[in-house]
């Protein structure tokens, strides 16, 4: 266990993998978990986002506003689930914050695939893995998105990762592009607009995967 009032330094940390926005690292003192931190050379000097006009840079939590929207989604799914007690959903669970030397970090679960490593369906997919587990894996995947009503935003291929170690079961969990982004939260409101946004997502993630146009 971490004291509460020690702040991580990130260059003890493993570097796991990083976006266009952060940056990804094992969780010091729990495998299970991962630490993900904005890129402190996107932010200025009191959090805002850097290239934005002012207003909007420091808008609602200004270079935390990624972390915002995952937080907000995941507790609406446990509050639209509250009678069932259910915690897991497509999307990465979330269990906090932590403090570091390079600002906030939101700790999430890790997503691991059969042999203990990280693998996103974009790997999955170029590497030619690909086969009919995965895809009655990624038709649930997308269904259940609609069904409980996860928000999805920018979505790409390899922000969807693979795992059989989570549940028992084949299965791909969201990591990246999760909430609202919308000024009026049409998707958020609706669940039928936003089931026909996460048919179009799912529409354009499999017609990057070889297994499709080849197969089926």
């Amino acid at each position: 266990m971490i004291p509460k009032d020690i702040m991580i330094l990130v260059r003890n940390l493993e570097l796991l993998g990083q976006g266009t926005q952060k940056l990804v690292y094992k969780h010091p003192s729990d495998t299970d978990k991962i630490i993900k931190i904005m890129k402190p050379e996107h932010a200025t000097s009191n959090g805002g986002r850097k290239r934005q006009h002012h207003l909007r840079a420091h808008h609602s939590q200004g270079i935390y506003k990624q972390f915002r929207r995952e937080i907000l989604q995941y507790l609406q799914l446990c509050k639209n689930n509250y009678s069932l007690q259910r915690f897991t959903f497509p999307m990465e669970t979330v269990y906090g914050f932590i403090t570091t030397d390079k600002g906030l970090g939101l700790v999430t679960e890790k997503v691991i695939d059969p042999n203990g490593s990280t693998m996103t369906l974009y790997e999955l997919s170029n590497t030619n893995l690909f086969n009919d587990t995965h895809a009655k894996a990624l038709d649930k995947f997308f269904d259940e998105c609609c069904e409980l009503h996860v928000v999805l935003g920018e979505v790409n291929i390899a922000g969807i990762m693979y795992t059989e170690h989570r549940q028992g079961i084949p299965e791909f969990v969201l990591v990246d592009g999760i909430g609202e982004k919308l000024l009026i939260p049409f998707r958020a409101m609706s669940k039928t607009i936003n089931s026909r946004n996460v048919r179009k997502i799912e529409a354009k993630i499999k017609s990057e995967i070889g297994y499709y146009s080849t197969k089926h």
